[in-house]
Order: structure tokens, then sequence, then C-alpha cells
């Protein structure tokens, strides 16, 4: 939770701009009447035209508090209609209350400083507009108002009440503002609405004044389209919203100048806390960085645009949907902006690294930014695997959230490569020594595969069809581990002439989130790369067209269930015919591998390996160990039993976990009416002389059966040191 300033520093200023908002937009069915010598308090004055109180007029009182806008706006009732979410002069509606255990996982609900008075005002009116009003935990409560008496009580309760200031059921005012309307002045006054009338109400009157105009002959040729676009976009500058896109939608012309200018999207680029516009302050996003600082892990949940003095002097440290942020990251939006920002980017990377106050290094860019974006990538593959099937809405809110962070970040990763043109050559160094040599591919020296990726934009000089076989191997290679604790029995190599269609099916089964993860950053990379001019001319925003193109590729992505598609996205040439043979070469070198570069350990014995495999698997080749007894093979495993769920991660903890799996297996089986199973052996460790053998079943007819490398096993009390077992 931010840190709240209970004065006006914050609350003065911004009230400012909306009320101007409010003037020059006005609401349909809403009025406002500011308290004279006082700002901060207002009448609210509600004219329903549909639901269970059409043709009424509510009034409400408007208090602004010092803490505004972290702190919500007071707002009462006067005319308290039969309501079920009114009591008295309170009103209980989600947006008038504070959150402060907000959770975008599960609710979104409550006030935020995101929310202006003009977006309340209107939740206000839809409240008070429809027959089912919601109620917590999804229920609905539905509104009578068929009921006889129902509106005849209505009618008396907003006819008791009369305000001077506003002029609510005044008769002596200048204007008064009745509280029950005809159905003719309703509609005459959504009209008056439609034509441009403020919904702020004045408090002078003023007579309209006939200007005389004197006759002439002359008569002008001259029509709308002899303005030049300079002219034009003065005109726009002073049109609010709404006008921009009733006039876009009637002339070409303007439409063309909007979309090529971005000007609507530059009219979004205020600060969310402050309503200052990038012109006038240094705006960019919040990161939270948690962690020690060789282990940091800095993410960004919301890219809500505030300004540093709201971060800096206000002390805000949550987004409009409660995300939470420790740190301020500027963004680049135009080159003024970028210019204004950058002595407040470079103090804020050095943070991130945990680097406070030591001299400005631009490798931070490198070791912040790739990250930033990686994250932005996972964070919309997990809210697509989330909700299984996606739905359209949830899948396209996050689509759109995770191309505007990555095109925003990326934005600022380029601007800053051109500033300090030293990390495009970190950046091909770090590319060319990953294709050099196997060793600089491993995770000791490149922990992320998807952070690695983004270099590609920076670099000039480097070849993706160079890059990509060696980024193949080491990625399958990582995933390794992973799918063999899912599924051990991948963990038997077959022969080469062999090719498993078990293996190949199951293995992209059970690599799914990491291969997606890669095709949906590789396809990002395709779909921005080459477009910086554009980025540039849209303030860093993506396009209409890429954010369409996004849906298409998550649909493409999420229906890929073989290999080649797979191979198609990351741009990797597969023979046309037999290329499943190929693949599964590259499978069982990848588990080659991933022991080789002590990725994962191996628990089970081959024989162990092989039965678990051919219980999935029925015509794999039988080893030649097995070929003359197959059934006796077969049977002593199913008799001694096989371990479930042991671990392939590496690490001695996980070795030891294992072990005492298979010292609890083989106790449990002691009491068994059938034969004793034996746990399984233990494999030799780096730090083990010797593993931790089966102990006998009942009766010692049991045996535990040795382990891979400096196994031993137990039968009968009996033990043989050092004897290897497959």
């Amino acid at each position: 939770m931010s840190q709240i300033r209970k004065d006006n520093t914050a609350c003065l200023p911004r009230l400012k701009r909306e009320i101007v908002e409010l003037y020059n937009e006005p609401l349909k069915g809403i009025k406002v009447k500011l308290h004279e010598n006082d700002i901060t308090s207002m009448c609210l004055i509600l004219t329903l035209h549909q639901g269970p109180y059409k043709n009424l007029r509510l009034h409400y009182n408007v208090k602004i508090p010092p803490g505004y806008p972290q702190i919500a706006p007071i707002v009462t009732i006067q005319t308290p209609v039969r309501h079920p979410n009114v009591f008295g002069t309170f009103i209980c509606a989600d947006i008038l209350q504070a959150h402060h255990h907000r959770s975008s996982e599960y609710y979104n609900g409550g006030y935020t400083p995101g929310y202006l008075l003009k977006y309340i005002f209107l939740q206000i009116l839809s409240f008070f507009s429809d027959n089912n009003v919601e109620q917590e935990f999804g229920l609905v409560e539905q509104i009578n108002s068929d009921h006889e008496d129902f509106r005849s009580t209505s009618e008396k309760v907003v006819k008791k009440f009369e305000c001077k200031i506003c002029g609510y059921n005044d008769s002596k005012a200048s204007k008064p503002l009745m509280p029950i309307l005809t159905d003719k002045e309703l509609q005459k006054e959504m009209k008056e609405m439609d034509s441009g009338c403020s919904s702020i109400l004045s408090s002078v009157k003023v007579n309209p004044k006939n200007i005389t105009v004197k006759d002439s002959s002359y008569v002008s040729t001259t029509t709308v389209n002899d303005l030049d676009d300079d002219a034009w976009l003065h005109i726009i500058e002073f049109l609010p919203d709404r006008d921009i896109v009733v006039l876009s939608n009637v002339y070409a012309r303007i439409r063309t100048l909007v979309q090529f200018y971005n000007i609507l999207t530059r009219r979004q680029l205020v600060c969310f806390f402050l309503r200052t516009t990038f012109r006038e302050c240094v705006l960019g996003v919040g990161v939270n960085a948690i962690g020690r600082i060789d282990k940091r892990k800095i993410t960004i949940s919301e890219f809500d645009l505030f300004s540093y003095e709201a971060f800096k002097d206000h002390g805000l440290r949550e987004g409009i949907w409660g995300g939470n942020f420790t740190n301020f990251l500027p963004l680049v939006l135009n080159k003024s902006h970028f210019n204004r920002a950058l002595p407040i980017i470079k103090s804020s990377l050095m943070a991130l690294r945990g680097e406070i106050g030591k001299p400005w290094n631009s490798s931070a860019i490198l070791k912040t930014i790739p990250s930033l974006m990686n994250t932005t990538v996972v964070a919309l593959m997990k809210a697509c695997d989330e909700s299984g099937q996606p739905s359209r809405s949830k899948v396209l809110k996050a689509s759109e959230k995770a191309l505007q962070g990555y095109c925003l970040l990326l934005h600022l990763l380029l601007k800053l490569s051109k500033q300090f043109p030293e990390i495009i050559t970190e950046a091909e160094n770090k590319i060319k020594a990953f294709n050099r040599d196997r060793r600089n591919r491993q995770k000791s020296s490149t922990p992320d595969l998807g952070e690695f990726l983004i270099y590609f934009f920076l670099a000039k000089n480097t070849s993706w069809s160079e890059f990509v076989p060696c980024f193949l191997k080491e990625l399958l290679s990582r995933n390794v581990v992973w799918y063999l604790c899912k599924v051990p029995g991948l963990a038997f190599l077959e022969p080469e002439d062999y090719v498993s269609k078990y293996r190949v099916e199951e293995t992209f089964t059970q690599s799914g989130t990491s291969l997606r993860l890669v095709m949906f950053q590789i396809a990002f990379m395709n779909m921005v790369k080459g477009k910086e001019d554009d980025m540039d001319r849209r303030y860093g925003y993506p396009s209409n067209e890429m954010s369409n193109s996004l849906l298409s590729l998550i649909k493409e992505i999420y229906a890929a269930k073989t290999w080649n598609v797979f191979f198609k996205v990351i741009n990797f040439p597969l023979p046309k015919q037999n290329w499943e043979s190929e693949i599964c070469d590259m499978l069982t070198n990848a588990v080659r591998d991933s022991e080789t570069s002590k990725y994962h350990q191996n628990p089970y014995t081959n024989n162990e390996l092989f039965y678990l495999r051919r219980t999935n698997e029925a015509n794999i080749p039988t080893p030649n160990s097995w070929l003359n007894d197959v059934d006796n093979k077969v049977s002593e495993i199913e008799k001694y039993g096989v371990v479930k769920f042991l671990t392939f991660q590496p690490g001695e903890r996980n070795i030891r976990e294992n072990e005492n799996k298979k010292h609890s297996f083989s106790f449990t089986s002691r009491g068994n009416n059938n034969d004793g199973i034996g746990g399984i052996g233990g494999r030799g460790g780096r730090d083990y002389s010797i593993g931790m053998g089966g102990i006998g079943g009942r009766g010692g007819r049991g045996g535990g059966r040795g382990g891979r490398g400096r196994g031993w096993r137990g039968r009968g009390g009996n033990v043989n040191m050092n004897q290897r077992h497959t």
C-alpha cells in the first residue's frame, strides 16, 4: 500500500484538471455544481433516463478529501430512494470503497487513483439505472419497481429535498432543477447534452446576444478541402476526444491525420495520479524489485503511466489495479521527453541492479530491460494457460497489455542503444560467444534463454540461421529435466535406428509450456523488428494491426500439436520427408547433453527405465540384456516394484530426498501379505561412497535392487559392496 499524503498538494491540481474535463466533455444525465469558494465540495445531480427511477433527478453531495486521489471521493445521497444499497445517505457502492487487498487474479473492484470523477459519476448513474443490482459473491438483487407504491414513494422522496446551492427543487432559483421530469422534458434535456451543453452548472446567467452581420456580395469558393494539414491539426487540438472520433468517422482526411499523428494516443500520455501530461513531467511505469542483488527478480505488473513527481513527492507505490512496485522506470515516448528523462533512466536502471549511488555503467541496460521484456511475454503466456481454452476477452486484454509493455520497453532499449552504442557491441559479442563455444551456452554463462533472445534486437552483424541450431540444442537440453520428472521412461535411450513416435509426441506434450514461450518470444521479435520508425511516431505503442496479428498468432501457437509447427515459427528448416527421424535424434541427444551438463541426474537403473518405458510404448526394442529373459526381468521388477515420483532434478539435496523415498518405500513393503517388496538401490552420488540399498521384505524374501553407479544391494541382510546392477 502506497503512503497516503493527507494534503492538497496532489488533490487540487488534479481536481482542477478534472473539472476542466467535465466542462469540456459533457456527460449525458450528469450535472455538477461547484460550491462557492470551495471546489472540493460539489452537488451532483443525476437525471435517470431509464430503469426504476426513470424521469427522476437524484441529488448527491460530493466531497473531495485532502488525500485525494489516493482516497476515494465521499459521495452521499440526499434523495434516499428505496434501493438495496442505500442506507440513509450512505451508498454501498464498490467504486466508492477503498480495497487495500485488491488482487488482479480474484478481484479488481474498489476505488483506485486511476478513476476520474467523471468515471465515478457515470458508474453511479449506471448503478441507479438498473433493476438488477449486483451484490457480493456474484449475487444479484432485483428492484421491484412494478410494485404499486414504488413510484409514488420515490417521487415523494425527491420532492422533499431542496438545495439552494444548485437549484435542485428550488422554484426561486434562476435555473431550477425540478426533481421530476415529463417524457418531453427528459428528451429535451438529453438532446441538449448531445449538442454539447456542459455538465458543469454555471452560477452566472448569460442572456443570448444577437450579433449583427452586414450583407456582403462576396461569395467564398473556399471549402474545408482547401485547408492544409497544419490548419486541420491546429483545429483538432481544440476538439474533445468525442468530437475527434465523430469527425474521423465522417471525414476520411481527418481520420488519416488522426491515425498518422496518433493524436488520440498522445492525449492518453498523462499521469493517472496527477493528470499531468508528458510535456509537463517525466512519465514512466512501476517496477517491482525483490530479492538479493545477485538473485533479484524484477517485474512490471501494470503499464499505466504515472509521473516521477507522483512516485517521488507523493509516495505512489501502487498501480491502478493494485499492483505494488518499488522503483520507477521512465519511458521514451518522444525525443524531448527522452532527453528530460535520461538522467532518471540512468539512476533507475542502476537502482534496479542494486547499485544505488554508483557511477553509471551502460551494462545495466542489458542486465535489466531484456529481463523485463521477457517477463511480459511470460505473463501473457501464463494468462493464456490459466484460462484453459482462452476466452477471447481475457486473452485480448492480456495480449494487448503484453504487446504494449513489450513495445514500450523495446522502444526504451533501442533509444538507449543509440545513446550508448557500446551495448550493441556487447550484445553481438555475447551472441558470437554463444555460437562459438558450448560452454558459453550453459546455464552458468547464459541463465535465461528468453532474455538472451532480446539481444537480437540490437545485433546488426549476426546471423539467425547460424544462431538457431545452437539455441535449439541448448533449449532442448534444458527442457529434459522437467519432462523426465513427469515421464521418467523417456530417460531410457532407444537404439539409433529406431524412430520413437512416442518420444516425439510425448516430449512435445510435456514441453508445451517452454516451447510456447519460445514461439511467443520469437513471434514478438518478428512482429516488431524493423518497425523502429513507426514506434517513434506512435510514442512506443503498438499499432492496431500488430494487436490483431498477435491474437491470430496466439491461436496458431495454442493450436500447435506437432514439432514441425514449432520449427516453422522459429525458422529452423526441417527435411520435407522423415522429419520425425531427425527430431527423434535431436531429443535423444538432448537427454545425453542434459546429463553431461548436469542439468539432471538419473535416480533409476536402466532396467527400471526400460520397464517404465515399455508400459507406455510396447513396441520399443528390447535391450540385449533382456532378449533371452524378458519375462523373468519383468516379473522381478514387478515383484520388487519401482518407486514413483523420484526427481531428476540435480543437487545433493534432491539425491538425498530420492534415497529417503526409496528407504521409505522398502519399509512400507515389509508388512505386505504378498512377497516383500524391496526398495530401489540408491544411485551413487559425488559425496556418497555407497548408495542406500533396499531393505529385505518379510522373512528376507524381498531385496532392494542396486542402483546405478556405486550402489549396493541388500538381500536377506547380505550386503555386496560396490556391485553394479543394470
